[in-house]
């Protein structure tokens, strides 16, 4: 069998070919467009310290804003750089609350600015909104943010009624609730994600999103849809951390959405990933039914519990033997993994399957059941 690392969420080497060669002609075109303006520090009318012009216009367009783009709207090198700048704004010490498992990186960026997580745990239709009252109610809290679609690591697909609840949790008590949106264009089953409506909430709810997956990791472009007055004490942060993002990557997404390239690469990845998706459906149902593992719409990563772990190194180490890599699960909860194990009994281990053809994905969930099976 291919080695099948589920490790990290890495897109097809396949879907990576026409963006390498998109990306070669909207570079030049660009900078033959714009010529030295593009590579220089913040030109006006055309960028400053919070990106390229024309994309955050246009992505204001796509996302609902209605107000200036430039007041609104931040343009970063990368999804996780949005969260960190805003992060950066809050003074340290700080309290974050996120759902109870959510994205490693996250909370690595909670800790190392001194800030302390409150996590709030999931249910099969999204966070906990009692619980998350509650944390709101006991705590300081300052932000809280969510996964809003194809959950990463769970794979949940939150319902967009608990997103405007917990939205409204948040905007009843002034805590800024901050929605992850990288994966909102990434659903294979034929149905288009409902956006969820900024404007309900314009004072409290913010968006962030990334390109990572949908064009290119290297390429290491993000976004942030931001409260004005938000933003606004982001921008000392911004000036102070980078002076400026990657206009002319920027410029080049630019032209992909606005040509229509973009939607039509969305369409080529439902086709590539969607078979990769359903392989991993399947083999979850028929290898580890009691795995608690939801039935994936998109994204790129599905978790599973496996109850009767109780030395996660020795089955990590058991499953390199077959080929199988996984990330020890501690990664995902800092700080909630021993309440996590005390609940539930089990031990939670995240998959990701787009990088991987459909057959290797029904090696890879066999191989961690038979692994499952002699060690419990």
């Amino acid at each position: 069998m291919t080695q099948v690392n589920f490790l990290r969420g890495v897109p097809a080497d396949e879907a990576l070919v026409p963006i390498a060669e998109a990306f070669s002609r909207e570079y030049t075109n660009n900078l033959q467009k714009y010529g030295a303006k593009l590579i220089q520090y913040q030109t006006a009318g055309l960028s400053d310290f919070n990106g390229f012009l024309p994309l955050k216009a246009i992505l204001a367009k796509r996302f609902g804003v209605e107000d200036d783009p430039s007041s609104r709207l931040i343009c970063s090198n990368g999804g996780m750089e949005t969260f960190s700048l805003l992060l950066k704004s809050f003074p340290r010490g700080s309290q974050i609350a996120t759902e109870a498992l959510t994205y490693d990186r996250v909370l690595s960026d909670i800790a190392c600015l001194d800030h302390q997580a409150v996590g709030v745990p999931l249910t099969d239709d999204g966070v906990d909104l009692e619980a998350l009252e509650s944390a709101l109610d006991a705590n300081d809290i300052s932000v809280f943010y969510q996964i809003a679609y194809h959950h990463n690591p769970v794979g949940l697909t939150t319902s967009m009624a608990n997103l405007e609840a917990a939205s409204k949790l948040c905007a009843d008590r002034g805590v800024l609730h901050v929605l992850d949106v990288a994966y909102y264009e990434l659903r294979y089953d034929g149905v288009d994600n409902e956006l969820f409506p900024l404007n309900k909430f314009p004072e409290t709810a913010a968006l962030v999103g990334s390109f990572t997956k949908t064009l290119s990791p290297g390429a290491k472009c993000g976004f942030g849809i931001f409260p004005e007055k938000v933003l606004q004490k982001m921008t000392p942060v911004v000036a102070n951390t980078r002076l400026n993002p990657n206009y002319p990557t920027q410029a080049a997404i630019h032209a992909l959405i606005d040509s229509g390239f973009y939607d039509e690469h969305l369409k080529v990845l439902r086709d590539l990933y969607g078979p990769r998706m359903e392989a991993t459906n399947q083999a979850l149902k028929t290898y580890l039914p009691n795995s608690g593992a939801p039935e994936l719409t998109g994204g790129f990563f599905v978790g599973i519990s496996l109850k009767g772990i109780t030395d996660e190194p020795e089955f990590i180490a058991a499953l390199k033997t077959r080929g199988v890599v996984l990330a020890p699960p501690g990664v995902y909860a800092p700080g909630y993994k021993e309440q996590y194990v005390r609940e539930t009994g089990a031990a939670f281990f995240r998959l990701t399957f787009p990088f991987f053809t459909p057959e290797e994905n029904t090696e890879g969930i066999a191989a961690i059941a038979e692994t499952y099976q002699e060690l419990v």
